[in-house]
Order: C-alpha cells, then structure tokens, then sequence
C-alpha cells in the first residue's frame, strides 16, 4: 500500500473513531523519529497520574430545571495511532487519540524540533471552559519545543517544554427536567471540560521504542498531572 492511500485510510479509520474533542499532548519522540524518514507510523500507549479528577459530584441551578453535575472520573489511559509523514524539514502526522482524530504537524531537525496538534474535527459540543458556557465549538490542542541529543545510531535523548488546552472527560446528569408529560429522570450527557496545561518531559528512545515522561500544571484549575508513555515505532525507510 502505498503512502497516499495508507494516508487515506488512516483518515477514514480517526473519522470512524469517535467524535470527541479531547486531546492531550501527543509523542514527542514519535514526532523526532519522523525526521528523513518517508514514512514512520506510531503506536503509542500513555497512562496519566496526578490530581485527576476522580468521581467529583457539584450541585448547579439553571431555572426552571435542576441538574446535577456529576463529574466521572477522567480517563487514566489513552491508545493513541499516528501515521508521520516527511518532507526535509517538515513532518505532518495524523491519526487519532482514543476516540479523537488528531493531526500534528511541524519542524523537525536532528536536534531541534517544533510540533503543533489539534483535533482534526473542531465539532460543535457541551463544552466547558471555564467562561461558563456549556455550548461551544471543541478545539484543543497545543505546541511544543523540543531539544534532542543523538547518540550513535540507536539512541536518542529529548527534553520537551509545551503549552496546551487539554480536554478531560464528565457527564452532565440532569436530576428533575420536564419533558411532554410532566417530570421525568433525564439520562447523563457527555461533556468535555478544557483546561490550560503548562509543563515539560523527557524521553529516551531506542531505535524504535521510546519512553517518555511529561509533567504538567494545569493552571485552569490548579491541578498536578503526569503522564508515563510507550511507543513503538515501525515502518521506517531511512535511518537518521
């Protein structure tokens, strides 16, 4: 198969995934890999800790209803498949993260490099932002500077410095709303909550396995998070 067509179907399959909004920072390792390589695709596994949100129950009134918003625990894990395409010094990757098509593209070099990402369908949904809205447009998405030492011709070593708005999951559980016949319990609605992250990582990375450690300061709301993460890399046609 070759890459158009790869490309392609990996469009159609992020599509078919789902239709979440939410993104959190993608492999930066992956990323570096891509360079003078034509094609690199990425299986990465990435499990988060920290001061998640886990089963938090808040009380909110919109006359004339009541709801109560109860908030689910946020994912602790994420599957992400990217598909890295390269040209020189430019690298465009696309693929999805659990159920959220994904692109990311940006400048690559040998020791220095510069990632963009964003979900790839900026769908409208119940968004919560911090403004207050429960209705909105979800994007998010971020950028990173990466700094990388190379050592021989099987390891490699990166730092990484990023700013994002993340997404995190919740539900709106709606206690007493009326429909044609009176009061009746209404079913939760998925909802995605955006938060300002600020942090940094680390990376080590043999030939096509990677490791790799992100922490960030969610400054929304005031939160700690960190992220551990596994890649495998395969499909490469140049070595660096």
């Amino acid at each position: 198969m070759n890459r158009l067509a790869y490309l392609f179907v990996l469009l159609v399959a992020a599509m078919l995934a789902g239709c979440s909004v939410i993104t959190r920072p993608p492999s930066a390792a992956a990323f570096m890999n891509s360079y003078r390589d034509e094609s690199v695709t990425d299986v990465n596994f990435a499990m988060y800790g920290g001061d998640l949100v886990l089963n938090e129950s808040k009380r909110t009134d919109y006359l004339p209803k009541k709801y109560d918003k109860v908030e689910s625990s946020e994912w602790f894990a994420d599957l992400s498949l990217i598909h890295y395409i390269n040209k020189f010094h430019f690298t465009v990757g696309l693929g999805f993260q659990s159920l959220t098509p994904i692109w990311q593209p940006g400048f690559v070099s040998r020791n220095f490099g510069v990632m963009a990402w964003s979900n790839l369908l900026p769908l409208s949904d119940r968004i919560d932002d911090g403004s207050g809205k429960t209705d909105g447009v979800g994007l998010t998405g971020g950028i990173s500077a990466i700094e990388q030492l190379v050592v021989g011709d099987k390891i490699r070593i990166g730092i990484t410095e990023h700013i994002s708005k993340n997404g995190r999951e919740s539900y709106w559980n709606e206690d007493e709303c009326y429909g044609a016949f009176g009061p009746r319990r209404c079913i939760g609605e998925a909802k995605s909550v955006l938060y300002t992250e600020i942090g940094v990582g680390v990376y080590f990375t043999y030939r096509m396995i990677s490791l790799e450690f992100r922490y960030g300061r969610d400054v929304t709301e005031k939160r700690n998070r960190f992220t551990f993460s596994f890649d495998y890399m395969f499909f490469f046609k140049r070595a660096i």
